[in-house]
């Protein structure tokens, strides 16, 4: 997976010679306080894309109350030399789960639903949900209980999604949300093309165990987009817009790819056969004709952007002067919310998340984590407290709240099991810096 950094691989397999590494710096005001710079984390992040691991990458922080700093390095694709930077857009997956978790901690705080109401006071289709006996989609008996808000926010509902549990069951119902189109298999049918088609079919089919009582990582988090459209009145992407994105000053959050912003849109570069390829071009992406917004994992953002939102969050509601949440509510987002039966965070791909909880779209760590070798795990210097979510595409966000920290960190490639070291490198880079900066 290593290529020469003079050397980027184009989509077709040919090579073509770049000039220089690029290698982006920008810079928020000096501030008193904070961590002022993150040159550890920076060398890790270089270090990838100067080994040719990723084409290029940015990592955003704040510290404190200091202003929110940006360092990039590399290029949008291993065949685009145009320099990453703070407005480059980036296919964050299901980083888009914090988003959707915090626009209905939204509609919480306003007492239009919550946490604890059935999920079919809302959508009636899920009144009677049954659940499969030993493995077999045939055999079924009534769900213990019904699925509520709580469950949905924290993949608890009973659903699976494709990959993971019930994924053979889903795609041959059509039950296979994903930003990337892709082609059905013979004998099943097509995606669902609307959230409500996505729902309908969803609610005729099986929970893989009663609501309250297993993490499944699942569609949970598409299905509350329409719970949001549905107790809020308007499209999901509206109240998004509307409630989040204006406020907030990310003008370039959102489902879709406009023709004018592609020559900032980064390449989804996929490794395949010892060669890279293109899992999606920028010029004929899939994000331009988006089937429907996906609370799960639809989101393009940028540095700039998704930075706004994570500074919101350890601000506790508010920004700029903008209040979007009331302090109390967003504690209640980033505490554990997990029904009590629920003590294991089990992930895609195999992986346990150690020493986690659950808030809203989004795992928060409840022990100083202990690191095992995952992708997804913390390194043993993240306090508890810490709260996010990363995406499959390799971005991720983490925000501190006892430090007044966060780290976000953007990049691309596919699939997401190609770097597993990669997130938690950069981790446990950023806290070394932090504890440097403290000492000196």
């Amino acid at each position: 997976m290593r290529i020469d950094r003079r050397t980027m691989i184009a989509a077709s397999g040919a090579a073509i010679i770049l000039p220089a590494p690029l290698f982006a710096r920008a810079g928020g005001e000096r501030a008193r306080g904070g961590a002022q710079a993150l040159p550890e984390t920076e060398s890790v992040m270089r270090g990838f894309v100067e080994r040719g691991t990723v084409p290029g990458a940015i990592i955003a922080w704040r510290d404190r109350d200091g202003p929110i700093r940006y360092r990039s390095a590399g290029a949008l694709g291993f065949a685009n030399p145009a320099p990453v930077d703070e407005r480059s857009i980036f296919r964050i997956f299901s980083q888009t789960k914090p988003v959707t978790g915090i626009a209905a901690m939204m509609l919480v705080e306003q007492g239009v639903i919550s946490l604890d109401q059935p999920l079919a006071d809302i959508l009636p289709a899920f009144a009677n949900m049954r659940v499969m006996e030993g493995g077999d989609p045939a055999k079924t008996r009534p769900a213990a209980r019904p699925i509520t808000i709580r469950h949905l926010l924290t993949h608890t509902a009973g659903f699976g999604m494709a990959g993971m549990t019930l994924s053979t069951l889903y795609a041959e119902h059509g039950v296979t949300p994903s930003p990337l189109r892709s082609a059905s298999a013979p004998g099943t049918p097509p995606a669902a093309a609307t959230l409500v088609e996505m729902a309908d079919r969803l609610a005729t089919l099986p929970l893989a165990a009663d609501p309250g009582t297993r993490f499944d990582y699942s569609v949970a988090l598409d299905l509350m987009g329409l719970v949001i459209q549905q107790a809020s009145g308007m499209p999901f992407d509206t109240f998004l817009e509307q409630r989040l994105f204006k406020p907030l000053g990310m003008v370039d959050t959102g489902f879709s790819i406009a023709p004018d912003k592609v020559r900032r849109f980064a390449d989804l570069p996929e490794r395949k056969d010892g060669k890279w390829t293109l899992a999606d071009d920028p010029a004929r992406s899939s994000y331009a004709r988006p089937l429907y917004p996906l609370g799960g994992g639809g989101l393009l953002s940028t540095a700039h952007d998704y930075a706004r939102f994570a500074a919101m969050l350890l601000n506790e509601g508010e920004l700029d002067g903008v209040r979007l949440l009331k302090p109390e509510t967003v504690r209640l987002a980033r505490s554990n919310l997990l029904p009590p039966a629920v003590k294991m965070v089990q992930l895609p791909l195999g992986q346990t998340l150690s020493g986690a909880g659950f808030g809203a779209g989004m795992s928060v760590s409840l022990t100083g984590g202990h690191r095992t070798g995952g992708m997804f795990d913390w390194p043993g210097e993240v306090p508890a407290g810490v709260f996010g979510w990363p995406g499959a595409a390799g971005t991720a966000c983490w925000m501190d709240p006892s430090r007044g920290f966060f780290l976000l960190y953007l990049t691309q490639y596919w699939p997401s099991s190609l770097n597993g070291e990669m997130r938690p490198d950069i981790i446990a880079a950023a806290y070394r810096d932090l504890k440097r900066s403290d000492l000196g």
